[in-house]
């Protein structure tokens, strides 16, 4: 058999050279993939005892990985937060969670729920124990959250086609106590820089808000078509309340404060845009001052008239009285700049008590 001419065996290795590297490199991103999978199983692993051992109960009856070779996603079958040391368990389950990063960007994390969530948790009513479970179903739950080094982090959610049912727990089983419904609800937060305690800014919008049989229906009605809020929110209680009804209070005694930069809110005969700051006082109410551009004044009026907090015969002078103050201040036609204060439990529109504030806990 002859042999091949120096020159052609140098022609073959040519073309064969570039096909086995390339298949080498394959095969080490192959085993750095899967590496790096098992670190982030690890990771979760070791996250899950640490919150065990602060009471947080984290479980799931499926951990899987899986997008290889483009990104690495972490599905989750059955995922469920329990905090059940406490004297007001709470917890929230779903059908599964998908995690999904780029496995050269590991600090870039989309957090994806396609499947109904419940999330239950009690109340004290009365000295006995009131548990309730939210049936959630959504059209998209998604959350992206962003690690940009030094404590800078984003976060962003964004739910479309919100549709929740509690129901109250008793010995007869379960009882429809309330719906509520949202267009779509989005959060954006960060943590606030330059600041020596704990506190965020965050950006917040709710379309097409709706609720039933969920207390009392106060006098602008349950439906609110537009809530946008940009505000700080400072002096938060250090670590992870074990319920809302210690939340709260944490909050009380640390004097944490809500500074709204800006916001609007449409709210049946309420069209208002405005600014200001808001606590809680030492009995558990909302408390506060805002400055506020209010426009429908005439739908303002009726509404109160409506809701028996103006008598039919002030109506006539508070309209007038509005129309006049507004012409003086310069507004827009139809808007006025009224103070909101809330005080002592009580909502006060410029002069107006329009609303008593019940204690959040």
């Amino acid at each position: 058999m002859s042999r091949l001419p120096e020159k052609l065996k140098s022609i073959r290795w040519t073309l064969i050279t570039p096909f086995l590297l390339l298949g080498l490199l394959g095969v080490a991103y192959g085993v750095w993939w899967v590496s790096l999978a098992d670190r982030i199983e690890t990771a979760i692993l070791e996250w899950q005892t640490e919150q065990s051992a602060r009471g947080l109960n984290a479980t799931w009856e499926n951990f899987e990985t899986n997008g290889f070779p483009y990104r690495l996603e972490i599905k989750l079958n059955a995922p469920s937060i329990n905090m059940l040391d406490t004297p007001h368990p709470w917890g929230w389950s779903a059908g599964d969670l998908r995690a999904e990063m780029l496995p050269y960007n590991l600090d870039h994390i989309i957090v994806d729920v396609q499947s109904d969530q419940t999330i239950h948790y009690s109340r004290r009513n009365a000295g006995a124990l009131d548990l309730f479970l939210l049936n959630i179903s959504s059209d998209n739950t998604w959350a992206s959250l962003v690690d940009e080094g030094e404590g800078d982090q984003r976060l962003a959610v964004d739910l479309t086609n919100l549709f929740a049912q509690r129901e109250l727990q008793s010995s007869d089983g379960p009882i429809a106590s309330g719906i509520a419904s949202a267009a779509r609800l989005q959060l954006h937060a960060r943590p606030s820089p330059g600041q020596t305690d704990v506190s965020f800014d965050a950006a917040f919008r709710a379309e097409d808000i709706s609720w039933a049989n969920f207390g009392e229906t106060p006098w602008p009605g349950n439906a609110i078509a537009k809530l946008d809020v940009q505000a700080r929110l400072s002096g938060l209680p250090e670590g992870l309340p074990s319920s809302l009804t210690t939340a709260l209070p944490s909050a009380s005694a640390n004097g944490t404060k809500l500074a709204i930069s800006e916001f609007t809110l449409n709210w049946g005969p309420i069209d208002m845009t405005g600014r200001g700051e808001l606590t809680v006082d030492a009995k558990g109410r909302p408390e506060g001052r805002f400055t506020t551009s209010v426009g429908n004044l005439e739908g303002l009026i009726a509404g109160l008239v409506q809701a028996g907090i103006v008598s039919q015969q002030s109506a006539g002078l508070a309209f007038a009285g509005m129309v006049a103050l507004s012409s003086f201040q310069g507004e827009p036609e139809g808007r006025v700049r009224l103070p909101v204060a809330l005080k002592e439990g009580v909502l006060f529109l410029g002069p107006i008590a329009a609303a008593r504030l019940e204690p959040l806990f």
